[in-house]
């Protein structure tokens, strides 16, 4: 795929429940390389929307145009608590069709979780279940990654492997649409940031190596 061209592109998309709209005229592309922090007041619909770029929510109005293979980490890990680290990732490694051999083992090392890698899920902490989580995300190796608060339960050291795994995938050309409210932690990964508000989409604005904080601030004071 050309550089230039996007990974995938939202068109005018709505969603409502019942009779309240989420997501109204949403429209964005993302290009190979772009982490997008997505930003925004809680209730604002970021978590309808990174569903919907999914694929599991159907729009309720336009259009998602995926052109590539997506991952995405939710807020809730969705993981087998019986199972093991390792069999959990063997096991969504065949849904995806992928040989979970070496790559499984990779992974785990690559999100610091190998030491733990034969223990049962349900033993894991918050954190632990993130890392396992990201690294399932990965297993078929998307052009697109969505997280819900990936950051959500780690400690520092944890933090700092998984934005260097995440500028790691950034400068391969993988895309990233990230919802996260501990932007100081993604000072040196983000390259664009968007606000979210009453369902409506803001600009997807470069950061231009500008602290996403900062930018936060402004595009709050701005929309309030």
């Amino acid at each position: 795929m050309p550089p230039s061209e996007p990974v995938l592109v939202a068109t005018g998309v709505g969603r409502s429940f019942a009779y309240r709209r989420v997501l109204v005229d949403v429209s964005l592309a993302v290009e190979p390389g772009q982490i997008v922090l997505l930003v925004g007041p809680n209730g604002a619909g970021k978590t309808t929307l990174l569903r919907v770029l999914a694929g599991l929510l159907r729009p309720s109005a336009g259009l998602v145009d995926r052109r590539v293979p997506i991952g995405m980490v939710a807020h809730d890990a969705m993981l087998y608590p019986a199972l093991s680290a390792r069999e959990n990732l063997r096991f969504f490694a065949r849904l995806h069709g992928v040989d979970p051999g070496a790559r499984v083992t990779r992974l785990l090392e690559q999100v610091g979780m190998a030491h733990r890698a034969d223990d049962r899920i349900g033993t894991f902490s918050r954190g632990m279940l993130q890392r396992v989580a990201i690294a399932r995300a990965l297993l078929h190796e998307p052009g697109l990654l969505l997280f819900d608060e990936p950051l959500s339960g780690l400690d520092d050291a944890a933090c700092r492997t998984f934005t260097a795994l995440l500028t790691a995938l950034r400068d391969r050309g993988t895309a990233m649409l990230i919802v996260s409210h501990q932007l100081e932690m993604l000072r040196e990964v983000g390259t664009h940031i968007a606000r979210l508000a009453g369902g409506r989409l803001g600009a997807v604005d470069p950061l231009g190596g500008r602290d996403p904080v900062a930018v936060f601030g402004q595009l709050m004071r701005a929309g309030s």
